[in-house]
């Protein structure tokens, strides 16, 4: 293995004390020809500080720390691209655990992260209750919360407008002829929310609601949803809190007989690629993920200056497709 050079060995060949090369590296008062010098002499060399030396140095770790609800979710795959793009030209890096849907996993893991000196922490579809989080927030770096409420910690959000996009999914299920619509909710913040919209929606068109199953945004939770509401019967068309669900969704009805873009309608949430290769193609609401990991990240660079940066609302696109078709019946 290449043995690693030292910053003695840099100071010696660009002849300046070992203070001057960490100045020099970690952005210390050094006069600029110095500092040119000694980044000509540690590129020659293939020097490079190893974190813990730069933690001692310059008291920052350079690293974020973001955890993630579920270890599987594409979505989430999404969010830390965006997150990484845009650390990397900042030149920080992150660290990424999952809470596994535990809120006592969660908080474990907070804990954990903070102890490896993360300069922020970024919390994706945090589970914790407010309480339970507002207790932690004195022993933790400062918090960046993803598609959670905030307000009672005092954090900036970085969301979607989970409740509008809702209402113009049901809204245009109603514009096929659908007046009957059952809706697979999820769970937290974005699962209610969901859920508002689409009582909004129903509500401004005059429509009484159609019946309601907890899936849990999960693929099985979906799956027991759809066979819930089918026993219910009473519908025309569902919309679904998120893709996943939906596909889990769709195994339901085509064990019960039922043919998605025909004896029923369904709209989806959140646009992940899967959707687009069903049969048929499900109709969805596209998130901007990565558009909300680079805006996560950057709100988690303004906290490590001191900064209080504004929360941010992001909007949904609507994808047509074969999933919705006009009224034809229904269950």
């Amino acid at each position: 293995m290449r043995r690693r050079v030292t910053i003695y060995e840099v100071a010696d060949a660009a002849g300046v004390s070992v203070a001057t090369v960490s100045r020099a590296l970690n952005g210390g008062r050094v006069a600029p020809s110095t500092r040119e010098r000694v980044l000509q002499v540690a590129g020659r060399l293939g020097f490079s500080p190893s974190p813990a030396a730069r933690v001692l140095a310059t008291g920052k770790s350079r690293a974020i720390g973001v955890v993630i609800p579920d270890a599987t979710g594409p979505l989430y795959g999404r969010m830390l691209r965006g997150i990484g793009l845009e650390l990397a030209q900042a030149g920080y890096t992150y660290l990424v655990e999952s809470s596994e849907r535990d809120p006592g996993r969660e908080g474990q893991v907070l804990r954990d992260l903070s102890a490896r000196d993360v300069e922020a922490l970024v919390l994706i579809g945090s589970g914790l209750g407010p309480q339970a989080l507002a207790a932690m927030q004195g022993e933790l770096p400062a918090l960046v919360l993803v598609e959670r409420e905030g307000a009672e910690l005092a954090a900036p959000m970085v969301t979607i407008d989970n409740e509008s996009a809702a209402e113009r999914a049901t809204r245009y299920l109603i514009e096929h002829g659908h007046e009957r619509i059952a809706h697979i909710a999820g769970p937290r913040r974005a699962g209610r929310e969901r859920l508002a919209g689409w009582r909004r929606a129903l509500a401004a068109a005059g429509l009484a609601p159609g019946p309601v199953a907890d899936g849990g945004f999960t693929e099985a939770g979906g799956y027991r949803a759809a066979e819930a509401l089918i026993g219910q019967g009473g519908f025309s068309a569902v919309f679904v809190a998120s893709d996943r669900m939906a596909l889990g969704a769709y195994r339901a009805f085509r064990e019960a007989g039922l043919r998605v873009g025909e004896d029923v309608s369904v709209v989806g949430f959140d646009g992940l690629e899967f959707g687009a290769y069903l049969d048929p193609p499900l109709t969805t609401l596209r998130q901007p993920a990565q558009q909300l990991g680079q805006a996560a990240a950057r709100a988690a660079l303004a906290v490590t200056r001191g900064e209080r940066p504004e929360n941010v609302v992001l909007s949904c696109e609507l994808v047509p497709r074969a999933s919705v078709m006009e009224y034809g019946g229904g269950l």
